[in-house]
């Protein structure tokens, strides 16, 4: 229950961002109005989002004065030890003199010491849980499993150290012997329990018989028997025994899940890897499904020109090939559409008729724009026309009105994927502050 106050502050925190977006919108549109020039670096939207972080900033940095102030007792005149068994602190403090200047002091406090009754106290409650920790429901009277002797009890921790009127019966350890009396026998347990300068002793009698084994350490037990009867420990060979309790015993080695697992991986690496080739694969047909579209409304607006100048439109195609293949020359980079362009060509000078490369273009592309192209392209050879360079010219007109939507699109996309590295960093300067101001409450 101690943190509660803590959530509460952070839901309230979290409540407030929540309900005053509206505000932080409306004051960025308001900032963005009376100052017009901020709009050529910022948009609403991200003016939005730094007007919030520098809110949560000032909220933060207040609750953290706040809370210095409220935890600083060194004005007051007084420090504030560390509680027994945390250990020494050093606090660093400023001391200004009558007349002279400010001087730092590091002055370090040992922890709290307990008071004699304090010690008293803890020996006495150390002293009933011991007996329970160490005995449970056991009956001291008969004790057929090992004791667990803790080192230390209590809080603050009492240390406890054992001694045994007979470790060959039960030892420092409180583990039973091997060779007890079937009848059971007498061993006294003493235990001394020290606190600072304090020391107690307790006395146990207990009677101890032979550990009760479960099933599998009396297999285990009659198992190594067999095998130490059956062997010199001076050999390095160890001979297994071929009967066990008056049966044949066939020995083989435990088997190890080490393959299955690696096969298992070996499936899982090999998934994940076709998974990937997969996924590259995509990404990089749409990487140039993208490029492509950039190139069309350009290749279209060419073809124009070039139909617009007299050039017959199998001379037209080549001539843009030309062009792309001198910009290559030049350091310029590949365009999935010139490609798919150029290949027209090639296809055309290897003896492909002309109808037949515009058609396979559309075959290839996957991109309904260049389907389109295609289309058109034939039907101009196949039925003829004037309107030819009009018809592309309105193809142009309408590729560049969609690159436009399309970039508009992208940019939004943009924005979007900017918000969560933008919230991680809200979240990261939350915790910057916050964590000092709850620290200090400790």
């Amino acid at each position: 229950m101690q943190y509660l106050p803590y959530l509460i502050i952070l839901f309230l925190f979290i409540l407030l961002f929540a309900a005053s977006r509206g505000f932080f919108k409306e004051s960025a549109v308001f900032l963005l109005k009376r100052f017009p020039q901020l709009g050529t670096y910022v948009s609403a939207e991200t003016l939005q989002r730094a007007l919030m972080i520098l809110l949560a900033a000032d909220l933060l940095g207040a609750l953290m004065t706040w809370q210095g102030t409220r935890s600083d007792t060194v004005s007051k005149g007084y420090i504030m030890r560390n509680e027994y068994g945390q250990g020494d602190t050093t606090a660093g403090l400023e001391v200004e003199l009558e007349g002279e200047s400010k001087k730092d002091v590091d002055l370090t406090l040992s922890a709290r010491k307990l008071s004699p009754e304090e010690i008293r106290a803890a020996l006495d409650e150390a002293s009933r849980g011991l007996e329970s920790a160490i005995f449970g429901e056991t009956d001291q009277g008969h004790i057929s499993r090992d004791l667990t002797f803790p080192s230390s009890v209590g809080e603050p921790a009492v240390s406890v150290e054992y001694d045994t009127s007979d470790p060959r019966i039960l030892d420092w350890d409180g583990y039973i012997g091997n060779e007890v009396n079937a009848a059971g026998e007498k061993v006294t347990i003493t235990a001394r329990l020290r606190l600072e300068d304090e020391e107690r002793e307790i006395t146990w009698d207990l009677t101890v018989f032979p550990r009760e084994m479960s099933d599998t350490e009396r297999w285990d037990r009659a198992v190594d028997e067999a095998v130490r009867s059956n062997n010199d420990e001076t050999e390095r060979k160890v001979n297994l025994p071929e009967t066990l309790e008056g049966k044949r015993a066939v020995w083989s080695k435990q088997g190890s899940s080490d393959g299955i697992t690696l096969l298992l991986l070996g499936f899982l690496m090999a998934a994940f890897y076709a998974y990937s080739v997969i996924k590259r694969k995509e990404i990089d047909r749409e990487k140039r499904e993208e490029q492509m579209l950039i190139d069309y409304p350009n290749i279209v607006s060419k073809l124009v020109l070039l139909l617009s100048a007299g050039m017959s439109l199998r001379k037209a195609v080549a001539r843009i090939r030309k062009d792309y293949l001198e910009g290559l020359n030049h350091g310029g980079e590949k365009r999935p559409g010139y490609e798919e362009l150029s290949r027209v060509t090639v296809e055309m000078e290897h003896g492909v008729s002309e109808l037949t490369a515009y058609e396979n273009l559309g075959k290839r592309c996957s991109v309904p724009q260049y389907r389109t192209f295609s289309t058109l392209l034939v039907q101009n050879l196949t039925k003829g026309g004037s309107e030819m360079a009009l018809i592309l010219a309105r193809e142009a007109e309408e590729a560049y009105e969609e690159r436009k939507k399309r970039a508009r699109i992208l940019g939004e996309q943009a924005g979007t994927k900017l918000l969560l590295p933008m919230l991680l960093m809200l979240v990261i300067v939350m915790v910057i502050l916050m964590v000092p101001a709850f620290l200090a409450f400790f």
